[in-house]
């Protein structure tokens, strides 16, 4: 943005919106925050405190998926010191290096610190950061394709988009992808201008293959987005055949290098990023594939993959409204697509980014989103800031068209006013609600509950030994909180047996079973018996059901029936707890102190 002129009025409205912006990043990370929210975030978050540990790429999560990957590869592999595999690494790696800093406060203490974890706080500090980025890059290209109008819209649109702020803040590696992707959107526009103007563009186009790379290095879906981008560098940017090979080639280098680096670990390239690549071509949920210890190539069924991209497209394209975060001006993107704009370079940047939405659209339909727009692959967010700056372009066109009375503020602010305020809606039932409870109750705030309850996993860490690891379906909130080695519930319940016999050979115990609303997240209860955790039943039950004083005992030769309760809800005055977060473990078990 350019640097204000305090003696003039934009100048005085631009220090209102920088300190409007510092205020809500201020209160979204000190006065809102409730930890992270998404499980993602979570599983990158423990990955970057083992990095900053012990200098290597280790993991506290053991996805069935990987772990079976490494066995067929003669690995040897134990949950306690495991490779990862699955995640990707830019995202942990610019964390490490500020929790490696922080190693006094590495260890979750609710009783010392508060239930706000400091590095969750950490974690929010650096979403807010890459929104503060994407607000910048965006009013950049808004600038450099339209004008100062076009760019205010855009700005003010990000600034009142409570759902940008909550993603910021949830730890999800979408978070990072937003300012990179405003970024990418930012060079294209740059490129384009200058290809317009006869001059050389490979700068920007080296830069935006850069972007590219870490694109696919912070988000595995990113995949998606680049080829877009690449047929957009090649069909509107003025001699963009050559560009596209300049663009191409950081991204290509940075998956031949993972993929080299895979092959040490586990013999296949692709690693545990198989398995997201094997979902989209199958019937079968990525989270489901993962928790498969004997996994198989599932069969490629064109009728009933069609199918699945069409019911994901209907339920995508009936909710886009939510997954662009309620930004009206983002809507307005498609409306573009009907107008010729006078400027090349902008009507460049409009079709490349509808090539780039079809992509995503593509490989949303494909891969499925079970949590709707919360979902940690629902990438339609990430395309949203370029998009408001194109919509906003056309509010703006189309207003002018119309000759109404009410001056010179209303013939250029009246319809993006509006939109404006409708884009703010979220906000402004939300955010006072949050900053209330947020005002009185500090740090105490209530959590991401259900299914997230930290200062109950915490309990965790004083149960067990220290050679001992646990299965959750919650691998990466019991890694992140509880800070102890965690498997994912497998999908076949006989290869928990196998998993807990190749550990005992490598020196680590079963401890046991700590299940939480994740599995029992159904619509109808008769889906526990027939959905993903089927073969769990008796454990995701048996909680709730020791509330009346019945017990859904597990099979005789089941040895983990111990209950530890972690989250107990009172039912009546008649009944017992129901326990909706449960350790079920092998023996009684006495709290010891943590280990430092």
């Amino acid at each position: 943005m350019s640097s204000p002129n305090s003696s003039g009025p934009g100048g005085l409205l631009r220090l209102v919106f920088y300190a409007a912006v510092l205020i809500m990043a201020l209160l979204h990370v000190f006065v809102t925050f409730r930890g992270l929210s998404s499980a993602e975030g979570m599983n990158q978050a423990q990955l970057a405190r083992q990095i900053a540990r012990t200098g290597s790429y280790q993991t506290l999560v053991t996805q069935p998926y990987a772990w079976a990957q490494m066995e067929k590869a003669q690995k040897k592999p134990s949950p306690a010191v495991m490779p990862e595999t699955v995640q990707p690494p830019l995202q942990p790696l610019l964390w490490a290096g500020v929790f490696r800093a922080l190693q006094p406060w590495q260890i979750y203490d609710p009783q010392a610190g508060g239930a706000i974890y400091l590095l969750d706080r950490v974690i929010a500090c650096f979403g807010v950061t890459w929104y503060l980025l994407t607000i910048v890059f965006t009013h950049g290209a808004a600038r450099r394709l339209f004008d100062e109008q076009v760019a205010s819209i855009a700005a003010l649109a990000l600034l009142v988009c409570e759902p940008a702020w909550e993603l910021m803040v949830s730890g999800s590696p979408r978070a990072l992808l937003v300012p990179l992707f405003a970024l990418a959107f930012r060079l294209y526009a740059s490129a384009s201008c200058r290809a317009v103007e006869n001059r050389s563009a490979f700068v920007p186009l080296a830069l935006l293959g850069v972007v590219c790379a870490l694109m696919v290095l912070a988000h595995w879906m990113a995949l998606w987005i680049v080829p877009g981008i690449l047929v957009g560098v090649a069909f509107f940017l003025p001699r963009g055949k050559a560009g596209v090979i300049v663009v191409a080639l950081f991204p290509v280098l940075a998956l031949v290098a993972w993929g080299w680096w895979n092959m040490q670990l586990c013999g296949d390239p692709l690693g545990g990023i198989r398995a997201l690549f094997q979902s989209q071509s199958s019937s079968v949920a990525h989270d489901s594939l993962l928790r498969d210890f004997t996994p198989s190539v599932p069969l490629l069924q064109v009728d009933d993959l069609l199918r699945r991209v069409g019911l994901g497209w209907q339920d995508q394209l009936a909710h886009l409204y939510a997954h662009l975060g309620y930004v009206v001006p983002a809507g307005l993107f498609f409306v573009t697509l009907m107008h010729r704009f006078r400027k090349a370079e902008a009507a460049a940047a409009s079709w490349t980014l509808a090539i780039v939405f079809g992509f995503v659209a593509l490989g949303m339909g494909l891969l499925g989103l079970a949590d709707g727009e919360r979902d940690d692959n629902a990438l339609y967010i990430v395309l949203m800031p370029a998009m408001t700056v194109l919509g906003s372009a056309m509010l703006v066109v189309l207003w002018s068209r119309f000759q109404l009375a009410g001056g010179e503020f209303m013939a250029r602010w009246g319809a993006p006013l509006a939109a404006l305020i409708v884009t703010a809606l979220p906000l402004m039932v939300n955010l006072p609600v949050l900053m209330k409870f947020g005002l009185t109750m500090g740090s105490k705030i209530p959590p991401h509950w259900p299914p997230f309850l930290p200062e109950r996993a915490y309990i965790l860490r004083l149960l067990l030994e220290k050679d001992e690891f646990v299965i959750s379906d919650s691998p990466a909130f019991v890694a992140w909180y509880a800070d102890v080695p965690c498997v994912n519930l497998p999908t076949q319940r006989a290869d928990y047996e196998v998993m807990q016999a190749r550990a005992a050979e490598r020196g680590v115990k079963l401890a046991g079973f700590v299940m939480t609303p994740v599995s029992a997240k159904v619509e109808r209860v008769t889906d526990i018996y027939t959905g993903p955790y089927h073969e769990w039943r008796d454990l995701i039950m048996r909680g709730p059901m020791l509330a009346f004083d019945r017990d859904f005992a597990p099979s005789p030769e089941f040895a983990y029936k111990v209950p530890i309760p972690l989250v107990g809800t009172p039912i009546g005055e008649k009944e017992n707890l129901s326990l909706s977060m449960v350790f079920y473990t092998d023996k009684a078990r006495v709290t010891r102190k943590p280990a430092p």
